[in-house]
């Protein structure tokens, strides 16, 4: 038996049916990412990244009208979703809050559901860095891995090995062609975003 800790948005009847959180996202966070729209799915990769975003961040994410526009996208599409996929909102506003990864006090600022995060860090070393004009991601290969195959397929980017495998959801749309280098076990990938 698991123990349920009350959050804010859930009936008690979702808290009763919460699976523990090691099964929350393991094979769904492609389904929820390929089940919402463009916006949404930028929003929630977004989140699977950082973690936290204040509502003004997400509002240039998306190039939204309003502050408002991100609100309801949050309330009425992706927490939705998410409950029919995982079972519990995925996107919680959160008054004040300390950053587990540099200790800083983030106040009023929407969070990736703490019982989710555990599950979508990934062991393997993985940086995406958000460039004007393109993407560009470095994975940690094992030494061995010399040859990889990498490719974007719908909104990830598929990197794999004959004893690697990532699959890394992109929170812009890219063109198809990949850039790519492996240097000493350091993969670099550069995708040029679409404008």
């Amino acid at each position: 038996m698991f123990q349920v800790k009350p959050q804010a948005g859930l009936t008690g009847d979702e808290m009763a049916h919460k699976p523990p959180s090691s099964q929350l996202l393991s094979g769904n966070t492609d389904q929820l990412i390929n089940a919402v729209d463009e916006k949404s799915r930028q929003i929630i990769t977004y989140f699977l990244r950082e973690q936290h975003a204040g509502i003004r961040k997400l509002a240039d994410l998306i190039h939204a009208s309003s502050d408002m526009e991100v609100l309801i996208r949050i309330r009425e599409i992706i927490n939705p979703k998410a409950r029919q996929i995982i079972r519990v909102p995925l996107i919680i506003f959160e008054r004040s809050k300390i950053d587990p990864f540099t200790g800083e006090k983030i106040a009023f600022s929407w969070w990736l559901n703490e019982d989710l995060i555990d599950n979508t860090c990934n062991d393997r070393l993985l940086d995406i860095l958000d460039e004007k004009n393109a993407l560009r991601i470095i994975a940690f290969l094992p030494l061995e891995e010399k040859d990889v195959k990498v490719e974007v397929k719908e909104n990830f980017l598929i990197i794999s090995g004959e004893k690697y495998y990532q699959k890394v959801p992109l929170f812009c749309p890219v063109k198809g062609e990949v850039g790519k280098t492996i240097n000493n076990g350091v993969l670099e990938v550069t995708l040029n975003k679409v404008r």
